[in-house]
């Protein structure tokens, strides 16, 4: 019988433990958790609703995953959305389906999505380890040092996370642990996370608090276009917040570098084109046509010059950005271990064989909506899958 240990309790260690479990009974399969319960950032994810994942093709997966997404291929073959909701509903939580294809638990709590994994994990006899903290690991004798004692292994899986919401644990201090593997870890930055202006319109906060739902943005560094995207929209005292700024920051990860120019240009009304709007204000006021289509009475005072509004500041209202908010706000950490030392079939390192690394460990990142939960169950998936030849 082999000693599986499994660092990290989150949604790609949890199913990296089940798929152990169903797939090599005879292993004893160990899971370690520093907080005090599983699952701490899942509880947190879709506002604390768990959008677990997207009714998309895996194809789409990969599309919306801005690096390194082919990677992706063989473990969404092995867990794709469609295997994920099966996975939930065949253990009676009921799902549903809301905007921009995101599935969340009918109940709209994340926790009734951990309580599925716990209760498999220990269905099949998983060992769960909680408050337990890894200090490092002994290479030669194979053995993971932690503060309740050390545990030795036949086969080791790291699914710990990245460097986002450290307070849930996911401090980033289990790349130093990954070094001492061998391991090469790339650049890490925050990802889907808000995005940060200096501008005056600003500054301000005349445009705090206002919410749009499917406006279009796209982004521009140094005048060229990089993404666009279509999804809803906050203005914050800060900047930008809201799935559409989160999903255009995974495209500027290395934009706020070198003194590059970014500015973003927001489409309000992506649904009606220019040359409608230009027919219907020659037939009524400006502003009429406007509040008639939805746009908010304190953005129109906003935009106004003088006595005059512009059509095009309505289609392409233009906004310099600066920076994003940092680790502590994001939801994604872009980099990892590189895929270089990675098989993706079965995500064993390719420089030591008694090692798997799932999740958000990896140099993998995706875009909010389901889509990096996705990653993180497939990919923790298949590590427990494929232990073994």
């Amino acid at each position: 019988m082999k000693q599986i240990l499994i660092i990290g309790g989150g949604p790609a260690g949890c199913m990296a433990a089940i798929a152990c479990k169903t797939q090599h009974p005879q292993h004893q399969v160990i899971l370690l958790e520093g907080n005090s319960r599983l699952g701490e950032k899942l509880r947190l994810t879709g506002g604390g609703r768990c959008n677990l994942t997207a009714n998309v093709s895996a194809e789409e997966i990969i599309k919306h995953t801005p690096r390194n997404g082919r990677f992706l291929f063989s473990s969404l073959n092995n867990m794709d959305p469609h295997t994920i909701m099966r996975f939930f509903t065949d253990r009676k939580l009921l799902l549903k389906e809301e905007d921009h294809q995101r599935i969340f638990p009918i109940t709209d709590k994340a926790e009734d999505v951990v309580n599925v994994l716990e209760n498999e994990l220990k269905k099949y006899g998983v060992q769960i380890q909680l408050s337990t903290l890894v200090t490092s690991i002994d290479v030669k004798h194979k053995q993971i040092k932690t503060n309740k004692g050390n545990f030795p292994f036949d086969h080791l899986i790291f699914a710990t996370g990245g460097a986002t919401y450290p307070q849930t644990g996911s401090n980033g201090q289990s790349f130093e642990l990954l070094k001492q593997c061998g391991h090469t870890i790339t650049p890490l930055k925050p990802s889907e996370v808000p995005l940060v202006s200096n501008a005056s319109i600003i500054q301000s906060k005349d445009l705090q608090g206002l919410s749009f739902k499917d406006i279009t943005i796209t982004a521009f560094v140094n005048e060229k276009k990089i993404i666009q995207v279509t999804h809803d929209l906050l203005f914050t005292h800060f900047g930008l917040s809201g799935p559409a700024a989160l999903q255009t920051s995974s495209y500027l990860n290395d934009a706020f570098i070198d003194g590059n120019k970014v500015h973003v240009s927001i489409d309000f009304l992506p649904k009606v084109k220019r040359e409608i709007l230009e027919a219907q204000v020659k037939l009524k006021p400006i502003e009429e046509i406007l509040l008639f289509h939805g746009i908010p009475k304190r953005l129109i005072q906003v935009l106004k010059t003088g006595e005059s509004l512009d059509v095009m500041s309505i289609k392409q209202f233009k906004l310099e950005l600066h920076g994003t908010r940092g680790f502590t706000t994001a939801f994604v950490t872009c980099g990892g271990v590189s895929l270089k030392e990675i098989d993706p079939k079965t995500m064993r390192s390719k420089l030591v064989p008694w090692l798997s690394i799932c999740g958000e460990a990896l140099d993998v990142n995706s875009l909010t909506g389901g889509y990096n939960m996705t990653v993180a169950f497939s990919t923790g998936y298949t590590a427990g899958l494929m232990l073994e030849n």
